[in-house]
């Protein structure tokens, strides 16, 4: 229910902010919480602070949003959202409860900074405006 409830917040801030017409914004896949600590990293996967944009990897991305759960220099260092935009650069502290939502595509190349103690807590909710990626609700049962 606490999911559902903020999934449908973000996605009514996606439609407002892009001017997206009703029901055309889908929930895709996949949606992922994230844990990133210190420790080395056992696969290429693991390895989130090389700049990257999203539909590198997800092509079915249109849209990113990030709720961070916990908050930077309290519970963990370093793991800053960082746009690498050329002239534009823009860091994220995370902030428990925060979002950050942005378009997916390569206009927005971004790395996660590596998290130097703690554990930065993440989850990543993606839109679609496709609707043959489109999926319901995780069921949390």
């Amino acid at each position: 229910k606490l999911y559902r409830s903020v999934k449908n917040r973000i996605q009514v801030e996606i439609e407002k902010k892009w001017k997206i017409g009703p029901g055309k914004l889908k929930l895709t896949k996949p949606t992922f919480f994230s844990r990133m600590t210190d420790k080395p990293p056992t696969t290429v996967h693991d390895e989130y602070w090389h700049v990257h944009a999203d539909t590198e990897q997800y092509d079915r991305f249109h849209y990113t949003s990030l709720l961070y759960l916990n908050t930077y220099s309290t519970d963990f260092k370093g793991g800053r959202f960082m746009f690498d935009t050329p002239g534009l650069n823009h860091t994220v502290h995370p902030k428990a409860g925060r979002v950050s939502i942005f378009t997916s595509g390569t206009e927005n190349p971004h790395h996660v900074e590596r998290v130097t103690s703690g554990v930065r807590y993440a989850i990543t909710i993606p839109f679609t405006c496709d609707s043959e990626f489109a999926i319901g609700d995780p069921n949390f049962s």
